[in-house]
């Protein structure tokens, strides 16, 4: 018996199974269409934020390394003073002290003028070797870009919305290129442009995946699904973030200290800084380098970070470098008149499960979790994501009639499979945002596209 869908019925395998196929495609199609510019956006970007280390060489080279490597001979206050002569009346926030003989010491500032600027200073001859501005610095703009589209609050949004979308075409497209006997005379299998389709398939299912991986462990980020609902669930499990008790805390979370120099983890950005014993009057403060040599005492890595006291009561805050394996997160709050650890937070100390598992999962997205491994996944993930999001425009635009949109036409038999209804509901339900999109989808399809005939010619509909 012949399988053209115009010949048989309703209950025949082989229409079915067609009618599935051409029902899969049509989803995949009209979440790339969403998906596509978004996904481009964040599989540059994110190669960026991969490349760090190496871009900073290439664009910031002459500052941040030294042109003949020797010991550190000078203290930090006199690198400090140099600073304050090149940029007078600035605000010192954090220190960065050279993890090897090769690097100079970074010192983060904040300018009479408002800026957050990342000095760098020769710590053998105080000379500074130049400043980069945090807020038109390359991972800065890639991070904003790739989390927020630079759009704020909404861009936030929209990237979660979108990553909900791609978990369905990543589904839909596992689904089309599963092995399975070919559809005889489908117009969709049998296409005789084989070339970027042939790419696109083979982009497509080693990207499927990981871009689930990635939503999956992206998603702690986001403004709504990362902070409203997992956020509460580690608060209330038990198995979240336990921070030890705060009898002398500023109002003042570790997030707001946050510089280029200072990184704060995904998990600790929301805990409130303690204070020092002192009202200000007390003797002289412990140095940077006192600080420093405390941190090293107490085990933290080299490349660590010092955030300095806001004002008499405040704390040295000092954090290893990050991203990094989630096992080297640690967190110290340094009484800045006794030496004494206030505080310790990070995996070893403060973590339960759900948190380990949350951070492993941050780490592992931004490909430091693994080492080398890790990074050169993601980075083959992120040349995927371009190769298979091109060739898919190339098949469009190729197999797109002329003068025609080329929406795929709706299946004779459009009702949904129950397995189809159980997963659109749980992937709705998990993620908020994405269950309103298709809420909104389904009611334009309904109340718009299938009342207005040249919207219901355009996407595939048959006329009344």
């Amino acid at each position: 018996m012949s399988t053209d869908t115009e010949t048989l019925r309703i209950g025949d395998p082989h229409l079915d199974r067609s009618l599935r196929f051409r029902a899969a495609w049509r989803w995949h199609f009209y979440a790339a269409w969403f998906v596509l510019p978004i996904l481009l956006t964040l599989a540059s970007t994110g190669f960026i934020i991969l490349l760090k280390p190496t871009i900073e060489r290439w664009a910031y080279g002459d500052m941040l390394y030294l042109d003949s490597p020797a010991a550190l001979t000078l203290s930090t206050d006199e690198l400090i003073d140099a600073v304050l002569v090149a940029h007078p009346d600035a605000v010192v926030d954090s220190v960065v002290p050279p993890r090897d003989a090769g690097r100079a010491m970074q010192i983060d500032i904040t300018a009479i003028d408002g800026r957050s600027l990342s000095v760098y200073v020769d710590p053998t001859t105080a000379d500074v070797r130049g400043h980069i501005d945090n807020d038109t610095r390359i991972d800065y703009v890639a991070t904003q870009i790739h989390g927020t589209l630079w759009m704020g609050r909404w861009g936030d949004y929209l990237v979660e919305m979108a990553g909900g979308w791609a978990v369905i075409m990543a589904l839909t497209g596992t689904y089309l290129w599963w092995p399975r006997r070919r559809i005889a005379k489908s117009p969709i299998v049998a296409s005789r442009r084989a070339a970027p389709r042939g790419v696109h398939r083979r982009s497509g299912a080693f990207l499927a995946p990981v871009l689930v991986y990635l939503v999956v462990t992206g998603l702690p980020w986001s403004g709504f699904w990362g902070e409203e609902i997992w956020g509460s669930v580690l608060e209330r499990s038990g198995a979240g973030y336990e921070t030890p008790p705060e009898p002398r805390s500023n109002p003042v979370a570790l997030g707001e200290r946050q510089t280029a120099g200072f990184p704060v983890t995904w998990a600790t950005k929301r805990t409130l800084v303690p204070t020092s014993d002192g009202d200000g009057t007390s003797p002289q403060p412990l140095s940077i380098d006192e600080i420093a040599a405390i941190a090293r005492d107490n085990g933290m890595l080299p490349g660590f970070s010092i955030a300095v006291p806001w004002d008499g009561t405040g704390v040295y805050s000092v954090v290893n470098a990050w991203p990094s394996p989630a096992q080297d997160e640690r967190t110290l709050h340094i009484d800045q008149y006794s030496g004494d650890v206030v505080q310790e937070l990070g995996w070893n100390t403060t973590y339960g499960s759900l948190a380990r598992a949350t951070v492993w999962g941050v780490n592992s997205h931004m490909g430091r979790q693994l080492g080398v491994v890790n990074g050169i996944v993601l980075g083959v993930a992120c040349v995927a994501a371009v190769v298979s999001s091109l060739s898919a425009m190339v098949m469009y635009w190729r197999r797109r009639p002329r003068r025609s949109l080329g929406f795929p036409r709706r299946p004779v038999d459009a009702r949904l499979t129950r397995a189809v209804i159980v997963t659109a509901i749980v992937l709705g339900t998990v993620m908020p945002l994405l269950g309103l999109s298709m809420l909104l989808v389904l009611a334009v399809d309904r109340f718009v596209v299938r009342e207005v005939p040249p919207l219901r010619s355009a996407f595939g509909m048959r006329d009344r």
